[in-house]
């Protein structure tokens, strides 16, 4: 008989109809983060479109597909990658040769988004820029032997396309693995 007290109480407290939140005035883009400008000035970081954390999916997909040619349909002619070793990739068609080589030469590749968030940087002297940032597994090798590095990878989209790109890159730690 000791639980009915304790049945009546839990029955009480889960009838019992809270007051909805009390909604706030909507008072713009949230603000997310900040850049600093060439005057060493912050600017603001805003949350951006979520349309754009989907052509990244899809450029991604791509490559897990080994489209080469839906990847350089969905880079602009002068995109610029900046790789972790130092490198820079300038044009789609030099990006898209790199693609071949790197498929010929490692075994069954895979890019896993962990997380990816859109952000649109609010210049005032020049045109907001929407940039995609996004935590990829990228891995190669047969199944028995992968080798696994996890990335950052910021791309920079421009009318739905991939207009630049800065790779982040480290060997995971055992305990991830």
């Amino acid at each position: 008989m000791r639980i009915l007290p304790f049945v009546m109480l839990l029955l009480l407290v889960s009838c019992n109809q809270s007051e909805p939140a009390e909604q706030k005035e909507d008072t713009g883009p949230t603000v997310i983060g900040y850049e600093m400008n060439d005057e060493k000035n912050p600017v603001d970081i805003v949350a951006g479109d979520l349309a754009s954390t989907e052509v990244v999916k899809a450029f991604f997909d791509a490559y897990n597909e080994a489209d080469l040619e839906t990847v350089l349909s969905m880079e602009h002619d002068d995109v610029m990658f900046y790789t972790p070793t130092g490198a820079v990739i300038e044009g789609n068609k030099t990006h898209y040769e790199m693609g071949k080589a790197f498929f010929e030469a490692n075994e069954n590749p895979k890019w896993n988004i962990k997380w990816s968030m859109s952000g649109n940087v609010n210049f005032e002297s020049k045109e907001s820029e929407n940039w995609v940032t996004s935590g990829v597994d990228m891995s190669f090798g047969p199944d028995t032997a992968r080798t696994t590095v996890s990335r950052v990878v910021d791309l920079m989209i421009v009318e739905g396309k991939v207009k630049k790109g800065y790779i982040y890159q480290r060997e995971p730690a055992e305990s991830e693995k």
